[in-house]
């Protein structure tokens, strides 16, 4: 799923402590870098919405899972 990324987002992930990147979720491996599941997550690493140059919406992963 994609939604637009914009101030309102980053304010409201501030506001509700709002978590959508890898290094959030429970199937990350923080040694590799690499989601335990195989899938490639380049565009739902932190480093990919880099503030100065975030893309135009969020990738949201359907398999993401708090830890």
């Amino acid at each position: 799923m994609e939604v637009v990324l914009n101030q309102t987002f980053f304010e409201q992930c501030r506001e509700y402590r709002f978590c959508y990147t890898c290094e959030h979720c429970a199937h990350f491996d923080d040694l590799t870098g690499q989601c335990l599941h195989g899938y490639p997550n380049r565009m739902h690493r932190l480093k990919h919405y880099d503030p100065s140059h975030p893309p135009a919406t969020v990738l949201f992963c359907k398999d993401f899972d708090l830890v």
